[in-house]
């Protein structure tokens, strides 16, 4: 992956050079994450209330002129994820027993995220970037917490918070923002990412159930989750 990377940092440089006067720039960039999940319902499940999630985003960019006025700008960022979120959720045990419970979740993801943006000058001080990101998830932790809002609690209730979040790997999103250049070298970025793939999904109560046979069934996900954020950073380029 970051042999990968690098190469293709390499050749987009090597290729805009040859066509530009104007020098290729490196630089390095961080900042806050203002980070959500777009967490989608299956039908007839109550949506979940949520909450942003405040994480760092760092790493390395390169500024690379195609013209005086267009640029490529790839970067190779490290970016934390997620969100916190509640929802209801009603269990039916073996003998004729039913509680509803309230459960408060925080699901954290760490990426490593490549971002080939491009970027047209408008003016001296403001560009306008845009451009494709994918993201490759490095690691996760989630935790969650139940409380009985009515009915009798089961001996095995402590089963239902067992790995309710299942996530993807690989992620794939747009980003859209504009950069303001504080002087040549230190620049304040801001964007908006959505993402577009299924970045993982929530299925609580059940992560796993088994059928008559007592082989394990892995339902079907109650809710599908997505990437959001908002960034803003400082950059300095080189």
């Amino acid at each position: 992956m970051k042999k990968i990377i690098l190469f293709t940092l390499i050749i987009l440089s090597l290729g805009a050079n040859a066509q530009s006067l104007i020098p290729t720039k490196f630089g390095l960039k961080v900042g806050l994450n203002m980070a959500n999940l777009n967490i989608t319902p299956s039908d007839g499940v109550a949506p979940t209330k949520n909450s942003t999630q405040m994480g760092l985003e760092a790493g390395i960019c390169v500024h690379i002129p195609l013209s005086d006025k267009w640029y490529i700008n790839p970067e190779v960022l490290y970016s934390q994820k997620g969100t916190s979120f509640n929802y209801n959720f009603t269990h039916d045990y073996d003998v004729n027993q039913r509680a509803e419970y309230a459960t408060s979740n925080q699901v954290l993801l760490s990426y490593v995220e490549l971002n080939p943006s491009f970027s047209f000058k408008a003016s001296d001080k403001i560009a306008l970037n845009f451009g494709p990101s994918i993201s490759y998830l490095i690691s996760q932790a989630e935790s969650s917490t139940k409380e009985l809002t009515d009915g009798v609690e089961g001996t095995d209730s402590n089963v239902l918070l067992d790995g309710f979040y299942e996530s993807n790997a690989l992620d794939v999103g747009l980003n859209v923002g504009l950069s303001y250049f504080l002087t040549e070298s230190l620049l304040l970025d801001t964007r908006v990412y959505t993402g577009f793939m299924e970045a993982g999904t929530i299925n609580q109560p059940y992560p796993e159930v088994l059928d008559i046979s007592g082989n394990q069934v892995v339902p079907d996900a109650e809710y599908v989750v997505k990437n959001r954020a908002v960034v803003i950073s400082l950059g300095y380029l080189f």
